[in-house]
């Protein structure tokens, strides 16, 4: 599978996840949660990200 595959079905893996960043953007702005939320939602989507891609790497065969 190539890379861009990889990366392509990490972003779909990931898509559900995303559509939370703008219900916390809106619970920030009304002040029911703080705004350090945001940038850790965005982290753990990087980092979910990298992980599905990490996991979808062609193996070696022994």
């Amino acid at each position: 599978m190539s890379l861009g595959t990889r990366i392509r079905l990490a972003l779909a893996t990931t898509a559900p996840t995303l559509l939370t960043l703008p219900v916390c953007c809106a619970l920030a702005a009304a002040g029911q949660v703080p705004w350090a939320v945001v940038p850790a939602v965005l982290v753990a989507l990087a980092v979910l990200a990298v992980v599905r891609v990490w996991q979808s790497r062609p193996r070696r065969r022994a």
